[in-house]
């Protein structure tokens, strides 16, 4: 899937670089059918939206520029419910963990890329999608520890959803899963996994369409285990 081929790639031109900053025209074309977004209902469903939080106590005193409630509302195809519900899971992660949004340090969250821990390729597919690069063994817990990993999680994947090209087209993890289960083990408790799940498929406001596991390790098969109680068959589908 990942791979370049002669039926979906034609020209070297075909490989978009993964900082793009506009929506080709191909993809402009794509719009309504990838995120079920028109002219009319980007302005209606904004206006939707926005009521939804006017009326929730909860979103009291909380305010959101429409650059980054439209992200909310491409992922979830204008589906105005499901939109305020990711929304909602958003603020209720920040209340419930607010240590992920405080004190993040660009010389801790800096490692993430100096480490080659997990990085974004500099090239997307050829259907447009940003790639996650995640290498588990390259993560010494000691140097860069758990805390500092979940406040690096909303920068890194927050920040590719300010260029458009994301936006529509979501993204693809490659998980290099090589590890030392001595040293990551430990981490791995159900309240980590739990978090790490709940923060990608019911938080970040973005489709991941894939996980591609390569070189699974003990650790990575122990995880993987504990997370299928609470996969959807869809997710189980997305993984490779």
């Amino acid at each position: 899937m990942l791979e370049k081929n002669s039926e979906d790639v034609s020209t070297e031109k075909d490989i978009l670089p993964f900082r793009m900053g506009y929506l080709p025209e191909r993809f402009q074309e794509k719009l309504p059918i990838i995120t079920k977004e028109t002219p009319e209902n980007k302005i209606t469903g904004l206006q939707m939206l926005k009521e939804l939080i006017k009326n929730d106590k909860d979103f009291d005193d909380i305010e959101f520029d429409d650059d980054f409630l439209r992200l909310f509302l491409r992922c979830e195809e204008y589906n105005i419910k499901f939109s305020f519900g990711r929304l909602k899971n958003v603020l209720n992660l920040k209340k419930d963990h607010p240590y992920m949004f405080e004190n993040q340090l660009y010389e801790n969250t800096s490692i993430s890329f100096t480490k080659n821990i997990v990085t974004l390729l500099p090239y997307r597919c050829p259907d447009g999608c940003a790639i996650f690069h995640i290498n588990l063994d390259n993560w010494i817990p000691e140097e860069f520890p758990v805390i500092e990993v979940k406040r690096m999680a909303p920068i890194v994947t927050l920040q590719p959803l300010r260029d458009p090209m994301t936006q529509v087209n979501g993204f693809k993890a490659i998980l290099n899963c090589k590890s030392n289960p001595i040293r990551h083990l430990r981490h791995c408790t159900p309240q980590n996994l739990y978090l790490l799940y709940h923060g990608c498929q019911n938080c970040l406001p973005a489709r991941i369409h894939s996980y591609h596991i390569v070189n699974p390790s003990i650790t990575s098969r122990v995880c993987i285990e504990i997370m299928k109680h609470f996969f959807t068959e869809e997710l189980k589908r997305k993984v490779s």
